[in-house]
């Protein structure tokens, strides 16, 4: 290991707020302080970053670094590189964690070229011991988990949401103001509009509730019930594989090993068998809820609610009674 110190973590902003994944990066860099010694820090990017200075003390960063400027407003990969590499020149450490989003991806492997290092991608695991940071991360779509040793130094790692849990540790945060010096290249590209496809759609990384639909739902047509049931609950959409394949929805909406990986509050699986591929990505949700008209899906051995039965009675029976009570209270 170099003589690097620290870790610096690439702080996401979701929604005005400082994404889950963020969050738990934080966490997970707080536990491994120990062993590479140094703080922990994070860099805040954006057209001001004051209302995310508390969320990174919240969960332990000791030292915050600031890159305020309109033109870090919206992600633009030039810009955000700019204020990361002035951020990682500032704190000089030896592990910088992105979020493994298409933003975090862009931010970490542009500061990964000028560095001349790699990226460890996918991250779901991270150790320190012997003098050596290695990660784990799955692919060939989830059937095996790779563990993989950092050669050059600084690491930079991009990690997958979800997986490495959060914790609170306030801490009164050092706040560090970057002075950017912004590259002509990277200010070539300019955001003339932004399009979402649903502006009002609920993250499905973020959200406290998911809705997702399997093969069960048994049409594209017929996923307006899944729809339904998470407008009632102010809920995300998810989807398994399956559906996602059959072209039912898109693939942003899928949860599992090749999907996103989510950890709501409460999770509803309607006609999803529970196959240990889409298992992997909600496992970790605090309550899970099944339909499915098969009393034998693997899906009922670790959920926490079943209902065997047809979902399409049961989630329109289910929808109209939210529906009711929210009118009620």
């Amino acid at each position: 290991m170099s003589d690097k110190k620290g870790i610096l973590v690439v702080g996401e902003p979701k929604n005005g707020r400082l994404a889950n994944v963020t969050l738990e990066s934080i966490t997970k860099a707080r536990a491994l302080a120990g062993v590479l010694g140094g703080p922990v820090s994070v860099v805040l990017m954006g057209a001001d970053t004051k209302p995310l200075v508390a969320a990174a003390g919240k969960y332990g960063a000791e030292r915050v670094y600031t890159a305020d400027s309109p033109e870090l407003a919206t992600f633009r990969p030039g810009p955000f590189v700019d204020a990361a590499m002035a951020a990682i020149k500032a704190a000089d450490p030896a592990l910088v964690l992105c979020s493994g989003s298409p933003d975090g991806r862009d931010v970490a492997a542009g500061c990964a070229a000028r560095l001349g290092v790699g990226v460890l991608v996918d991250v779901t695991g991270i150790e320190v011991a012997g003098g050596k940071i290695t990660v784990t991360h799955p692919c060939f779509g989830g059937s095996t988990i790779v563990e993989k040793e950092a050669v050059a130094s600084p690491v930079i790692a991009t990690v997958r949401s979800n997986v490495l849990g959060r914790e609170e540790a306030a801490q009164d945060p050092e706040v560090v103001p970057l002075s950017v010096d912004f590259t002509p290249a990277g200010l070539l590209a300019k955001i003339v509009d932004v399009v979402s496809e649903s502006a009002a759609a609920i993250s499905l990384e973020e959200a406290a509730i998911v809705v997702a639909g399997g093969r069960g739902v048994g049409s594209a047509e017929n996923f307006k019930l899944i729809q339904e049931l998470a407008d009632a609950l102010g809920a995300a959409v998810g989807a398994s594989r399956a559906v996602v394949d059959a072209g039912w929805q898109h693939h942003q909406a899928q949860v599992g090993q090749t999907g996103k990986t989510v950890s709501p509050q409460l999770y509803v699986a309607c006609g999803i068998s529970g196959a240990i591929q889409h298992r992997a990505g909600m496992q970790s949700s605090k309550c899970i809820v099944a339909i499915n008209r098969d009393p034998d899906a693997p899906i009922f051995s670790f959920a926490d609610y079943g209902v065997v039965g047809d979902l399409n009675t049961i989630v329109p029976t289910l929808t109209e009674e939210i529906r009711k009570r929210k009118a009620a209270s």
